[in-house]
């Protein structure tokens, strides 16, 4: 059984959030393994509350995903390599889905791209926005009705945007994302 992706509890965690999300949305709830989910939250800060290693959430979910029993491809892709010709090519089924990082109010953040056609792309966002946030611009739509697979339809242009506009890629020197196939 599916479950739905969820929406991060803080204003720093959509990494983590996102990573649990790819992982509910490869696999059933029966399928997980726990000690996957515990992996994800092993602590990575101390006592008082200092992060213990600086790495980025994809570097952390390949460590974390390439060492459990699940078989699957991890393709870390960083600067240039993060572009829209590699997404399509390697989006191409519900088996397959990217931890990308974006930006979301002029900050770094990570979402799960899950699809992509040839006008938009379908992400699930772990930040909770109200409906009207984007009401008057209509690059990026928020989706309320889908939450086992996307609830934002971004433009392609607003996407490949090199700027730190909400759901773009931003410049070459920030962009890195993790293809996850199973």
């Amino acid at each position: 059984m599916k479950i739905p992706l969820r929406f991060q509890m803080t204003e720093t965690d959509s990494g983590k959030t996102t990573l649990l999300n790819a992982i509910c949305y490869l696999f059933d709830r029966e399928d997980t393994d726990s000690s996957l989910i515990k992996s994800v939250y092993k602590n990575t800060v101390n006592e008082d509350n200092i992060l213990l290693k600086q790495e980025s959430i994809c570097d952390f979910a390949k460590k974390i995903l390439s060492k459990k029993k699940y078989n699957l491809d991890l393709m870390l892709l960083n600067r240039e390599e993060v572009n829209l010709k590699t997404i399509k090519d390697n989006l191409k089924d519900k088996n397959t889905c990217i931890i990308i990082h974006l930006y979301l109010n002029g900050k770094s953040h990570y979402a799960l791209l899950t699809d992509i056609d040839n006008n938009y792309i379908y992400i699930f966002d772990p930040y909770y926005l109200d409906d009207v946030y984007f009401d008057e611009e209509r690059m990026v739509e928020i989706i309320f009705d889908n939450p086992f697979e996307y609830n934002r339809r971004v433009n392609i242009k607003r996407f490949n945007n090199m700027t730190m506009s909400d759901f773009a890629l931003g410049p070459l020197e920030h962009r890195e994302c993790l293809i996850i196939k199973k």
